[in-house]
């Protein structure tokens, strides 16, 4: 019979927690899916431990030379047999009822194209650390993390139509570590949605040989070319790295910005969000969705800085900020040099 699901998950030297996480998906509620493990070329005893279940659903590809695990991510979807794919790490859990619960979730919310769940963070010793908990109301909600430079829909328990990532061309191994992210990007242009189950399905451990901590920097210059080319999409400007800045939170890059760059961005914002609005067709619902999200995160300091040209400079990027405290590390750098500039104004004074 031919699964519905395959299980995918690539391993590189994941001796420490693989027996956990091959046992939490052979412990899964539903039944009828094959467990495909790609190893990419693993040094340790990986391969043995895989070897030792004797468990038809699992089904090994071992890679001869390391070629990384976006490429071995794309190998393995090349031969899985199920309709729906969830990824799966290496040092991660899967809950009981993961796949049966995913699974009805699509049956019952044909539209939908992408899925994670509800996650707990464990640490190294298994012990509950933080809960992942999020709502995607609707198809504006999932567009508005994207250009915000973040993942609508959690990795460690994603779960996607098969057909709909082979029609789309499967990962680019040019975003690395961002991947998957670039991937959601895709789906969101073509306006396919996504949603979270509202049910806890994945424990997700952190340690510090995690791939989000080892590649952290690779995976933000990859973040910001993915976010980049959706907003190229969207936007007739030609040079949008400023706007970019904003979107993605670079406080460094808004903290050399004069009173014309913040009129100019804010300006880029508003066109981004009606072309966005005009291109994808959305209803009022999703438009109301995407804007409290994008200023939810960048707070309300671009939406009312056309009312502050009048304000000199200081004053007009004070109110900015405690209108977008997001930027406050630029806040903080700022003060600073007023202080600075102050306190050589008045030694200038007492010294006339």
């Amino acid at each position: 019979m031919k699964p519905i699901v395959t299980v995918l998950m690539t391993v590189y030297n994941g001796k420490n927690y693989l027996s956990e996480a091959i046992e939490s998906v052979l412990c899964q509620t539903l039944t009828n899916y094959e467990f495909l493990i790609v190893d990419d070329a693993s040094t340790d005893n990986s391969i043995e431990i895989i070897n030792s279940y004797n468990d038809s659903r699992i089904k090994l590809l071992i890679n001869q030379k390391n070629i990384g695990q976006t490429a071995s991510l794309n190998k393995g979807l090349a031969t899985a047999q199920g309709e729906y794919i969830a990824r799966f790490d290496q040092d991660d859990v899967c809950l009981p009822k993961r796949l049966e619960e995913q699974v009805a979730f699509f049956k019952n919310n044909p539209s939908v194209s992408i899925v994670c769940s509800r996650e707990y963070s464990i640490d190294k010793q298994g012990k509950r650390t933080g809960v992942w908990k999020r709502d995607l109301k609707n198809y504006g909600a999932f567009l508005g993390y994207i250009i915000l430079g973040l993942n609508p829909v959690w990795t460690p328990s994603v779960m996607f139509i098969k057909n709909v990532f082979l029609q789309l061309g499967g990962f680019d191994v040019a975003y690395g570590p961002a991947s998957d992210f670039e991937f959601w990007s895709r789906i969101a242009l073509k306006r396919l949605d996504a949603k979270v189950v509202p049910e806890f399905h994945q424990l997700r451990r952190i340690h510090d040989q995690s791939q989000s901590n080892l590649k952290a920097d690779e995976q933000l210059k990859a973040t910001k070319k993915a976010v980049s080319n959706v907003i190229t999409y969207f936007s007739e400007e030609g040079d949008n790295k400023d706007l970019l800045n904003v979107l993605i939170l670079d406080s460094l890059k808004i903290n050399k910005f004069n009173k014309k760059d913040f009129l100019n961005v804010s300006n880029k914002i508003n066109i981004l969000i009606e072309n966005i609005c005009l291109k994808q067709n959305l209803n009022n619902d999703e438009i109301t969705s995407l804007k409290i999200l994008m200023f939810k995160r960048m707070g309300y300091g671009f939406k009312i800085v056309s009312l502050l040209n009048f304000l000199p400079l200081p004053l007009f990027k004070i109110i900015f900020y405690l209108a977008s405290p997001m930027y406050l590390n630029s806040l903080k750098k700022f003060v600073i040099v007023i202080r600075r500039k102050i306190r050589a104004l008045v030694s200038t004074f007492k010294n006339i």
